[in-house]
């Protein structure tokens, strides 16, 4: 990345214009208007005209402030106060980021500082970081107290195993519930760096409780929805939706979390009454092996990511017309919600 590349924040901005307006040397101010030029939109072409000097001059000026800081640019013979890292040093920078995530290139500069006492600029770090071939990412999300790899497998093996020995018919289902607030969710979206977008937020809490089953065979959705709490009543009226949705076939087994109302005593009363409807558990901390949640992930996105709804009734009209019917997103269903599972590997520290 070169200097015409280079996005400015203000912060950067205004440190600029400080230290052109402290500078006496008419020849190394000119550097800082140099710069500030580029940082408000003018072409390297046109400043480096209008400073009387090279594009590859002021290419170089760039050049420094961004590997070396700004300091570099106060002086003909600048040398760093301190060395840049070693080897040694940038293998422990690595692995300090790959273990904290951190979120800003402010606090790996911080971090730099206090470990090594080396100063960068917050542009050199994302450049150091870059040449590490560290990104900013957005984190997956993993479960805190996912179970082994050895149980994720097992599950998946016995799910396997009831498919091939069940009876011809079986619907095999993954449900849960989710929690859909009135709310904007922001999300990575495409837009001006120098105008970035905002978006607009609810100042109110409401929401959908929804309880839902997805049949990965069928591509097909069942649900109950409303501003109702999901307690053990909540769930007997959900499983008597799926079960009324397919009272044809011979058998239905559906896989649920360890959520404490899936064992509510009026649960398993009413699971005796209906044994046609088998609930079967899914392992501890292990959403990952629970298809519906790709399913959750994608209602979201469809719904709420960077989505505005002034009225409440409005979000509420457009849930139930994603819901009511899945089908029409048969084409993204296919390939997002495959029966293959997502094995987590615990990590070690």
């Amino acid at each position: 990345m070169n200097i015409t590349q280079h996005l400015f924040g203000q912060e950067e901005i205004d440190q600029l214009r400080d230290e052109r307006d402290k500078q006496r040397d008419g020849r190394l101010k000119i550097r800082f208007v140099g710069l500030l030029m580029l940082a408000e939109g003018i072409t390297i072409e046109v400043g480096a005209s209008l400073i009387g000097r090279s594009v590859k001059t002021l290419m170089n000026w760039g050049h420094q402030y961004l590997t070396r800081g700004i300091d570099c640019l106060n002086s003909f013979r600048y040398k760093p106060k301190q060395t840049y890292l070693k080897p040694a040093q940038l293998a422990q920078l690595v692995v300090w980021v790959k273990a904290t995530a951190p979120a800003k290139a402010k606090q790996v500069r911080a971090y730099i500082k206090d470990q090594f006492k080396v100063t960068y600029t917050v542009e050199a770090v994302r450049q150091l970081l870059h040449k590490q071939g560290l990104k900013r990412l957005r984190p997956t999300e993993v479960p805190g107290k996912a179970p082994s790899e050895a149980e994720q497998r097992a599950f998946v093996a016995q799910y396997e195993a009831m498919k091939a020995v069940s009876e011809p018919g079986t619907v095999f289902a993954f449900g849960d519930a989710m929690h859909l607030v009135h709310q904007n969710e922001p999300g990575y979206c495409w837009g001006d760096p120098k105008a970035p977008p905002r978006i607009k937020m609810n100042s109110g809490r409401k929401r959908l409780n929804i309880l839902g089953a997805y049949i990965p065979a069928a591509h097909s959705f069942v649900h109950v929805t409303g501003e109702e709490t999901c307690n053990a009543a909540r769930v007997v009226a959900y499983l008597e939706t799926v079960e009324k949705a397919y009272i044809s076939v011979p058998k239905i087994v559906l896989f649920v979390d360890n959520a404490t109302y899936f064992k509510a005593t009026v649960v398993n009363e009413w699971l005796q009454e209906h044994p046609r409807l088998q609930l079967q558990a899914l392992p501890t901390y292990a959403p990952n092996v629970n298809l519906i949640e790709r399913f959750w992930k994608l209602a979201k996105e469809k719904l709420v990511t960077n989505t505005y709804y002034e009225h409440y009734k409005t979000f509420r009209a457009q849930v139930f017309r994603f819901l009511n019917p899945v089908e029409d997103y048969g084409e993204e269903l296919k390939t997002l919600m495959v029966e293959k599972f997502q094995i987590i590997q615990p990590k070690t520290v």
